[in-house]
């Protein structure tokens, strides 16, 4: 038998090989648990301290001092940055090395752009696929929505909103529009406090939700779609200004909708 052949016999075989006393059947391994690397662990932490104005945008980040903030290694917290970069929450800044990446209005209107289409396409096809357990937690969170609104805690208002929109996203059936929403979401809620603090527009905020998840429950998906653009213009609006429209036309409204029973 030729040595290429017995070689791949060795490594075809569950028999040991000539020589040894054990193979990989009697090899011992420990099991490994599941849960974040320490990259992950690094990436999340300093996100969410970008998401929730910790690290205000403008700010030198320094990778020894996050290390010892983390209580970690320079490696992961330098491998969280590079994603972190690439994702457009931190960005260079000459010498003063990597920095927050500021709140550009620019780039604010880009996303919701993409949600204004993303949006309408999601809520079409959650109200294609709601079922009567989709419902039930819709109205959930719209009630959970009402009750941070009487609250006024703004952290609590902007997880209520992200967490029903990702409803939406889920009952819609597409894993790529949570996937890629959720990532989008994470640049938008570092502004959306500045605006959820004025109170003269959260109502109104929940009365659009409210019309949405009413029209997805009911299987209008014409309407839902219509309402969801609406919603992510009125958004935009509310957080990165006035679009400059050509001739300037105004945005119909849409009609009214029944509030959900």
């Amino acid at each position: 038998m030729s040595t290429e052949k017995r070689h791949l016999r060795m490594v075809l075989s569950d028999e040991p090989p000539s020589g040894t006393v054990f193979g990989m059947r009697n090899t011992k391994f420990d099991g490994l648990r599941p849960g974040p690397t320490l990259i992950e662990r690094a990436y999340e932490a300093i996100l969410q301290a970008i998401r929730d104005g910790r690290l205000e945008p403008g700010v030198r980040l320094n990778q020894d001092e996050l290390a010892a903030r983390l209580q970690i290694s320079r490696q992961p917290v330098g491998q969280a940055l590079t994603i972190l970069k690439s994702q457009g929450f931190v960005r260079d800044n000459g010498r003063r090395g990597l920095i927050v990446a500021p709140l550009e209005k620019d780039f604010l209107r880009s996303i919701y752009q993409l949600r204004e289409a993303l949006d309408a396409l999601a809520a079409r096809l959650a109200a294609e696929r709601c079922s009567p357990s989709d419902a039930i937690e819709g109205k959930r969170l719209i009630e959970e929505g009402r009750k941070a609104e009487a609250a006024g805690i703004v952290e609590a208002l902007i997880d209520a909103d992200m967490a029903l929109h990702m409803w939406i996203y889920t009952v819609a059936g597409n894993p790529l529009l949570v996937q890629t929403m959720k990532l989008y979401w994470n640049h938008l809620r570092r502004a959306m406090g500045e605006v959820l603090r004025d109170r003269s527009g959260r109502s109104t905020v929940w009365d659009e939700h409210e019309n949405i998840v009413a029209a997805i429950i009911d299987h209008d998906a014409e309407f839902a779609a219509t309402r969801s653009a609406a919603h992510a213009r009125g958004a935009s609006e509310r957080i990165a200004g006035p679009p400059t429209l050509a001739g300037g036309l105004a945005a119909r409204r849409p009609r009214a909708r029944k509030s959900v029973a």
